[in-house]
């Protein structure tokens, strides 16, 4: 599909949760906007997300949370170890409350303030995800205010003067491949990193990244970084994906069908035993609690394991689990999960190895430390002290009942996040520092000023909260210079 007009104030690359933010921010600042997006629906990976961040929002007044700005900024600068960027933080923080209300008064429908693990109560919770905030209110706001988005079309190229700022763009449409030379004031970059480009992964990032199992909507490319590098943007902050922990590797089927499933609940958020490529254990299981954290300890081993015994599965499934799922669930068991095993034998799934014994299932995955593993894990179960990694005790349970399973875990990752560097405007810079005018980047294209190595779960929402927040500070910027 190409566009329908030939000249526009501002290009949008990308229809994601920040693309959408920009359109939608567009509308209020009288901008002719066209939104290009290559794949045949709109939305990508925002589709799924659950909510984003804010501090000091009228909802957490209403529930009694009482958070302080300076306090989460300085959480921010030492988790990052001092990489991320302080001014855009502060920027971004002061603006967070205002960024709910916007999307209020745009019709997204919020369900509340929760917290995740062990962060903080700063995530304001979509109805229905991000489909429905998209779907049902920002995308339609856009388009009944004059936001033109076309689908199944690319930018192959960014065009620039002689002085290098952006003067327009080049379309594909994707079915006839006929191209389209479209004059624009502005571009905004919301393409979403590069997770699901394997070469990328595997050139950029620092440890095991076969391993990584992209869970989003899978047009993560990188194309969005490749047209600003070639039009003089600095690579910045690679290497860094949000890694949300254990996420079953599984051969024969995409892997993300296993997301959030009862498989995936049990061996990844339930904290059982892990092992690892030699059976030994390696980490307080219970860490999926901040799960970026969680997903750094799995990704240093070369095979990570979850194993359980009969019993485990029968409390999981028929019983009660040893946590709440709350906020993402109510359920208090896992009742497929029995179903869900028979099926992946029956099938043969690569992800399960089933033994009769510990020694069997050591033997037939070459894990040499297993059995002396589990012996030692039993003996801390049996005293309800985890003395070597101190994980809670309900979590503990004895692996004594055959038959015994071992389910095989890769790292779940949600995105990239780096790619460019920006400045507090979301102005793409180059190599000097200095802004290439006219070319913007927002979303995970741009969110290596928010982070370090690690993504800062202790804040739940901060990435998804920062495409509304850089969404609507790149058009502001962009309404100034062209009004």
């Amino acid at each position: 599909m190409l566009s329908k007009r030939n000249d526009y104030d501002l290009v949008v690359i990308g229809s994601g949760l920040s693309g959408q933010a920009a359109a939608a921010a567009s509308v209020e600042k009288g901008l002719n906007t066209l939104v290009v997006e290559k794949g045949r629906t709109t939305g990508g990976s925002g589709n799924y997300v659950e909510g984003i961040f804010a501090v000091n929002s009228k909802m957490q007044k209403k529930q009694g949370i009482n958070l302080s700005e300076k306090e989460i900024l300085h959480d921010e600068q030492e988790f990052s170890h001092f990489e991320a960027d302080t001014m855009i933080w502060k920027d971004y923080i002061a603006q967070s409350a205002k960024n709910v209300e916007w999307l209020n008064n745009i019709g997204v429908k919020f369900d509340g303030v929760a917290t995740l693990g062990a962060g903080l109560n700063t995530w304001h919770m979509f109805k229905g995800l991000g489909n429905h905030a998209i779907h049902d209110a920002m995308q339609p706001y856009s388009e009944k205010n004059g936001v033109e988005f076309i689908t199944s079309a690319s930018v192959v190229n960014l065009l620039q003067n002689s002085t290098g700022n952006i003067t327009g763009v080049i379309i594909e449409d994707f079915a006839t491949k006929k191209q389209k030379e479209i004059k624009t004031k502005a571009v905004i970059l919301a393409t979403g990193g590069y997770l699901n480009n394997r070469k990328m992964l595997l050139k950029y990032f620092n440890s095991n990244a076969n391993r990584i199992i992209p869970m989003n909507s899978g047009k993560s490319d990188g194309s969005g970084l490749q047209l600003a590098w070639n039009a003089g943007a600095k690579k910045f902050g690679m290497g860094m994906a949000m890694m949300f922990g254990g996420q079953i590797k599984e051969d024969t089927i995409p892997s993300y069908q296993f997301w959030k499933t009862d498989i995936g609940i049990a061996s990844c958020e339930m904290a059982p035993l892990w092992v690892n490529e030699v059976g030994q254990r390696f980490v307080d299981e219970s860490v999926f609690r901040i799960w970026a954290h969680a997903g750094n300890a799995i990704i240093r081993q070369e095979k990570v394991y979850a194993i359980f015994d009969q019993a485990i599965l029968d409390e999981f499934a028929d019983k009660k689990l040893p946590r709440s799922l709350k906020p993402l669930s109510d359920r208090t068991r896992l009742d497929k999960l029995k179903s869900m095993i028979s099926e992946a034998e029956e099938k043969r799934m690569s992800f399960l190895t089933k033994a009769d014994s510990i020694a069997e299932l050591a033997e037939k995955l070459h894990l040499p430390q297993l059995a002396e593993t589990v012996k030692r894990y039993n003996q801390l179960a049996l005293i309800k002290k985890d003395e070597d990694f101190e994980k809670p005790a309900n979590y503990l349970k004895t692996i004594q009942k055959g038959p015994f399973y071992a389910f095989e875990l890769g790292v779940g990752a949600y995105c990239t996040m780096g790619g460019l560097r920006v400045n507090r405007k979301n102005e793409v810079l180059d190599e000097n520092g200095r802004q290439i005018s006219g070319l913007y980047a927002v979303g995970s294209d741009a969110s290596a000023v928010l982070v370090g190595d690690t993504y800062g779960v202790n804040v739940p929402g901060s990435e998804a909260g920062y495409c509304i927040y850089s969404g609507r500070t790149a058009v502001d910027n962009i309404a100034m210079l062209t009004h």
